[in-house]
């Protein structure tokens, strides 16, 4: 309800949601809280958060609950969750969910640029968005962007001067997804960033929402 309320204040109609408890404690203890939590909301879309298989932490036939509770987004932490970003770690993970062009999530603090870059060019049916990129970042952004048409990255945090106007003329707004991080942080600025953004009513309405409609519409369930 707190957060229905936070997105009412902001005119978000519906979110893409992941759980805190997935990330702090047990990935499939969190999940399941998650879809109690939203259990007939249709404002709130689940966003699951994964491990690599080998450890058996997600559980038997992890893909096909996925599929089987509508979910088409997940959401790594490499670092926090103390496992190399590599294939002989994560093949088995990645691999089916690219196969479905899965929406992948991740933090800019829990990978490295060159990880990064090898997930995106290994599984280039993943559709990966970037996740606070911050400040000062543009440089690797753009040759990343460049080598990936599957990457794209969330606003939230893309707080350079013009730096949501730069990355629509370099690689156009369909690059670009509308994130607040509530309630972690505070999406008045996200929106205030996007709504004096120099940018086409077009523009604008693909990044608010027209870009994540389109790619969870394109996932294989």
């Amino acid at each position: 309800r707190d957060l229905l309320a936070l997105m009412d204040r902001l005119g978000i109609e519906r979110s893409l949601v992941r759980h805190t408890m997935a990330i702090d404690y047990d990935v499939r203890e969190g999940n399941r809280v998650l879809m109690e939590e939203i259990a007939g909301q249709k404002r709130l879309l689940p966003c699951w958060t994964l491990l690599p298989p080998g450890t058996d932490e997600l559980g038997a036939n992890w893909l096909d609950h996925m599929v089987e509770s509508g979910v088409r987004a997940a959401a790594i932490y490499p670092a926090s969750h103390e496992y190399p970003l590599a294939a002989w770690q994560c093949d088995d993970l990645l691999g089916p969910l690219a196969e479905r062009r899965y929406l992948l999530l991740i933090e800019t603090s829990e990978a490295d640029w060159e990880p990064i870059h090898w997930l995106c060019g290994t599984y280039r049916s993943l559709q990966v968005i970037l996740l606070n990129t911050g400040y000062r970042v543009l440089r690797p952004l753009f040759a990343l962007l460049d080598a990936h048409t599957n990457l794209h990255l969330d606003i939230s945090t893309l707080s350079n001067f013009g730096g949501i106007e730069a990355v629509c003329t370099r690689f156009g707004a369909e690059r670009l997804i509308f994130g607040t991080g509530q309630p972690r942080n505070e999406g008045a600025g996200p929106v205030s960033a996007l709504n004096y953004a120099d940018l086409s009513e077009g523009e604008v309405e693909s990044i608010a929402g027209g870009n994540l409609e389109r790619l969870l519409g394109e996932v294989v369930v």
